[in-house]
């Protein structure tokens, strides 16, 4: 379906990412031309910005991954101990009814809007490239990315539905799931073909976050990851298979094979201002100081219990770990009659990357396609998942089940513990259509089946 733009949104937007990449010049997140300037660099026109200063703003931006804590509450992954705002916990648990007017709905929404939106800004700023490889190389860029943030999108609101005609007035209409996912694989095909014709380099640099994909032949491999995740969540397991097969994957069992891929890259020096909606916070918004007085986020009870490999499997012992000053169990904040045996400890540090892409995903949708595609593959997809439980140090399986459902629950087990706190585990179980499997510790808490709620400023009302 055609985009379009009113000229307000796009040069906000505009402004948005170009002052993102002012900023991120002392981060080192994809330096800029040192000898870049415009008359005003709060808010650059097309005309002044610089093509790297765009690209970079763009990455700064794209690295919002808040809403991982607020679907991972709605998933039953983990819990916030939020004294600042018991919303964050509230709402996504289903003790109060998510607000359309609040932030935890509209923030992600917008958030990921603006990446879009700078996305294709990108895109507009091809004709003044001055061949048809940068400009295929740019397109090819930041389709891409714009497919990831619509393929996000359409997870959390499901059957809410999103907007694939974003713009400022309330009339764009919300398309259903499949037909967002089918936008998304449009876009993914659309940004491959472009890749394909855009030489051996790219004209603006990457960042450290990209390293080893960062020409148009390596990024058309993380492209074709994402069409392969795009496809799993339609069910096209053929097309998924395919997509595998120009990708990154790797059949490693290794802890770096499980790391290969894209991610984004933090730091705490001044001048890496964060994206909009993490309250002005540097550096990884999900690190925490496991020796420090208070902590803010604790794993799901059951996800120790659930695993009878949580002696020596890396995926919890790598992932969360007992305090050293806080009392364990721990209540968790304001949401009584919680508790939690560890706390998060997924990013040791305040400059831990995150992923967007890895091939420890990958593997496992192989696994999948393998296990549910039109001609199962039984044997292959033991052999995937095996390859991630070595890397994990958890022992090797001799079967993925005898019937579908089996196959799906040992599916879903893995992803739970491999992709923990990655903004999946609801998505997974909301697809296959297990959400009333997940945990209701409370009598005041609900699941959620439908998806976040639609924004109120985008209702045509």
């Amino acid at each position: 379906m055609k985009t379009q733009f009113l000229n307000r949104f796009a040069f906000v937007r505009r402004a948005i990412a170009a002052g993102f990449a002012m900023t991120a010049l002392a981060a080192g997140l994809g330096s800029c031309d040192q000898n870049f300037t415009a008359p005003d660099p709060n808010s650059p026109s097309p005309e002044t910005a610089g093509l790297q200063s765009l690209v970079t703003g763009t990455i700064a931006n794209f690295r919002y991954t808040e809403i991982n804590e607020f679907i991972g509450i709605a998933g039953r992954e983990m819990y916030t101990s939020a004294a600042d705002d018991p919303r964050i916990l509230q709402q996504p648990i289903g003790q109060n009814q998510l607000d359309n007017t609040a932030f935890v709905v509209n923030v992600p929404w917008n958030q990921m809007y603006y990446t879009i939106a700078n996305c294709r800004n990108l895109v507009d700023f091809g004709p003044k490239l001055p061949n048809a490889q940068q400009r295929a190389g740019l397109e090819g860029f930041a389709k891409t990315i714009q497919a990831h943030e619509l393929m996000r999108l359409s997870g959390i609101w499901y059957d809410e539905g999103i907007k694939i005609e974003y713009r400022l007035d309330r009339k764009a209409p919300f398309v259903t799931h499949q037909q967002s996912l089918t936008e998304v694989a449009r876009i993914l095909d659309e940004a491959n073909t472009a890749l394909a014709q855009a030489g051996n380099t790219f004209a603006f640099r990457l960042g450290a976050g990209f390293a080893g994909y960062d020409t148009p032949a390596q990024f058309a491999r993380v492209n074709r990851a994402l069409r392969a995740r795009c496809a799993a969540y339609q069910g096209d397991y053929a097309a998924c298979l395919t997509a595998l097969g120009a990708s990154f994957l790797r059949e490693g069992n290794t802890a770096a094979d499980m790391a290969l891929g894209i991610n984004h890259v933090y730091s705490t020096q001044p001048g890496d201002v964060p994206p909009r909606g993490r309250g002005g916070i540097g550096g990884n918004p999900f690190f925490q100081n496991l020796a420090a007085p208070s902590l803010r986020w604790w794993v799901q009870r059951n996800f120790l219990s659930d695993n009878p490999d949580s002696l020596v499997d890396l995926r919890i012992l790598n992932k969360c770990a007992i305090p050293s000053v806080v009392r364990v169990p721990a209540s968790i904040g304001s949401g009584a009659g919680l508790s939690s045996p560890r706390a998060i400890n997924l990013y040791p540090t305040q400059n831990s990357p995150t992923s967007i892409i890895r091939n420890e995903e990958l593997l496992l949708l192989r696994a999948e396609a393998r296990m549910l595609g039109a001609t199962p593959d039984l044997a292959g997809a033991l052999a995937d998942i095996n390859r991630v439980r070595t890397a994990s140090n958890a022992p090797a399986l001799t079967t993925v089940g005898a019937d579908r459902n089996a196959q799906i629950s040992r599916l879903l087990y893995e992803r739970r513990y491999s992709l923990f706190f990655e903004g999946f585990r609801w998505v997974d179980h909301k697809r296959f259509n297990r959400l009333a499997e997940l945990p209701v510790e409370r009598p005041i808490d609900r699941l959620y089946t439908a998806g976040w709620p639609k924004p109120v400023n985008e209702i045509d009302q």
